[in-house]
């Protein structure tokens, strides 16, 4: 075998050395093409570093144009954005399901580390890029009210009624959920939270660490309702946005008297402290009250929803007297009653007789005082809501409200009167300027009394004549202007009274009620100027308190002779309260 000679080892060698020099050439010649000139439909665009909402490093977000945006995690473009304090409002039809987020941008601001309040949930984070996020928490308050629901269509509306079904409020703390609905709600699943509206009210308070997900959803409903919700739903992290008050303790609003037509209601004191009273006295007044007939049904599920009410009470009157029949309210702070606090009291008329009804009161916030100073928006601007109180209308025709009497400032109850006579303002001055001339006999008497006479040689050490002067005109326009109630009604401490003459309208008692009432009590008024004058027909009164006549026992000097019932006497007996 002949051997290969260098010469032919040298030739291949020198070969492949140059082979490789021409390649490498041709890989690192210069290319003169500029980056602005990659062509458009390049499969990967190049994309920049790009700044965390949630304050976290600097981290590099690609952008794949052959691929879909949910592929890498980005939240659904269908999702609304809830705000601190910015209510949204929609309608929804049955079985639609409408879906919000809170981001982590709204939660936390552009920088969570320059939150305040906000405590880290994990320090010991691995080095890195985790290592610069920090877990904060911020509590937010989710609220929403129905504005108004489906009604029944016209040939069920003689039936029993059958309210439309309430809607739900779903709040999902997880990504991998971010339209909650009844589809995809598990109660056994601690991130995902169900809250069912109740009279048109859903609240719900979540710490969150993370954006969170928000459904309002519909249920379908039957054959027999029409149309379809509107609902406004409020995110804040001040307070609830709507508020419900459900206190149990003491009603807001309570209920003085009532005729056949009107009934006279007064909120709780608006203070506890004499102090503030003037100011309280100069401001509007605070509440507006809304009223519903329980036959109509007009507030049926939405008791707890100021803008429910605003959209469906058959009577709603505020301050700016933009409501709905606001004519027929008459409202105003007053400071009549015990311990002469503020109140704001309302006289409603225009109502039917032996009718149910449910009294509101809603307060709307002060956009003054309650405002975001960051949003410029009203923190609590949904209102406060609370509990109904109701009440019903009297079937009798001639017992009569009154109210805001001169003389008589306290007197504010149902009095006998006569419609074919003299209608409220009328019967109110009637009685007033009777009492008032009544009184003017008192201070006659009182006039022979030496009141400016030194304390020795007063009548008492404790008590003056001006405390006498108060205590005999409570008792005088307590006895003067009986309080009426329903003759066939009534409570048990009241007294038939009338009961054999007519009615204003001409009928008469039946006889085998009239049966046994023979004694004059029932057979005339306390006052015969009442029966001679007014001529109210039959009623019963409802009797004054004990305490009236013996704090005038008390206050006066006995030199007047005013005395007292005492036990044993019928009218004692059937006193109205002895505490």
């Amino acid at each position: 075998m002949t051997p290969k000679s260098p010469i032919l080892r040298l030739s291949t060698s020198m070969t492949t050395y140059l082979l490789a020099l021409v390649l490498s050439l041709l890989l690192c010649a210069p290319v003169h093409t500029n980056a602005s000139e990659l062509s458009a439909d390049s499969v990967f665009d190049i994309e920049p570093l790009v700044e965390r909402t949630d304050g976290s490093d600097l981290i590099y977000e690609p952008d794949f144009a052959a691929f879909d945006r949910s592929i890498i995690g980005r939240a659904p473009s269908d999702l609304a954005l809830l705000t601190n304090n910015g209510p949204d409002s929609r309608k929804l039809s049955a079985g639609e399901t409408v879906c919000y987020t809170v981001d982590k941008k709204t939660l936390f601001g552009d920088d969570k580390r320059d939150v305040e309040d906000h405590e880290p949930v994990d320090d010991t984070e691995e080095s890195g890029h985790q290592n610069s996020r920090r877990a904060t928490t911020k509590t937010v308050y989710i609220s929403a009210n129905t504005c108004s629901r489906p009604t029944l269509k016209a040939k069920d509306k003689n039936k029993t009624p059958e309210p439309a079904p309430q809607l739900s409020l779903y709040v999902s703390t997880t990504s991998k959920i971010k339209c909650l609905d009844s589809k995809n709600y598990n109660q056994t699943n601690s991130d995902l939270k169900r809250v069912p509206f109740e009279e048109g009210a859903a609240t719900l308070g979540i710490n969150a660490t993370d954006a969170i997900y928000i459904s309002i959803a519909s249920p379908n409903i039957t054959e027999k309702h029409d149309g379809e919700w509107s609902y406004q739903i409020a995110i804040s992290f001040d307070e609830y946005f709507h508020v419900y008050d459900a206190r149990n303790d003491t009603a807001q609003l309570l209920l003085m008297d009532f005729d056949s037509t009107s009934a006279l209601l007064v909120s709780k004191n608006l203070t506890q402290d004499s102090s503030e009273t003037q100011q309280i006295m100069k401001r509007p007044p605070p509440y507006q009250i809304f009223v519903g007939d329980e036959k109509l049904k007009s507030i049926d599920g939405l008791r707890h929803s100021a803008c429910g009410l605003k959209q469906s009470a058959d009577i709603w009157a505020n301050d700016d007297e933009t409501g709905r029949h606001n004519n027929l309210v008459t409202t105003g702070v007053t400071t009549r009653g015990p311990g002469q606090l503020p109140k704001q009291q309302f006289l409603i008329a225009g109502l039917n007789h032996s009718t149910s009804y449910s009294g509101i009161l809603v307060k709307m916030p002060d956009p003054n005082s309650k405002r975001d100073t960051k949003s410029g928006r009203t923190i609590g601007g949904g209102g406060i809501v609370y509990r109904a109180t109701s009440f019903e209308t009297s079937s009798s025709t001639n017992c009569k409200m009154v109210t805001n009497l001169d003389f008589c400032n306290e007197t504010q109850y149902a009095v006998p009167g006569n419609d074919k006579k003299f209608n409220n303002t009328a019967l109110a001055k009637h009685y007033d300027d009777y009492a008032r001339m009544m009184y003017g006999n008192f201070e006659k008497v009182l006039a022979q009394i030496p009141c400016e006479a030194p304390p020795e040689s007063r009548y008492s050490l404790a008590r003056t004549c001006d405390q006498c002067r108060e205590a005999y005109k409570r008792w005088l326009c307590t006895v003067t202007i009986p309080r009426c109630e329903d003759v066939m009604g009534g409570s048990r401490y009241s007294v038939v009274r009338n009961a054999f003459q007519a009615f204003p309208n001409g009928t008469k008692l039946p006889d085998d009620f009239r049966k046994g009432l023979k004694s004059s009590a029932n057979n005339s008024s306390r006052n015969a100027w009442i029966d001679k004058e007014i001529k109210p027909g039959p009623y019963k009164e409802l009797l004054p308190c004990e305490d009236v006549c013996y704090e005038v026992v008390q206050s006066c000097p006995s030199a007047i002779g005013f005395a007292c019932p005492q036990p044993g006497f019928p009218s004692f007996e059937v006193s109205k309260d002895k505490d």
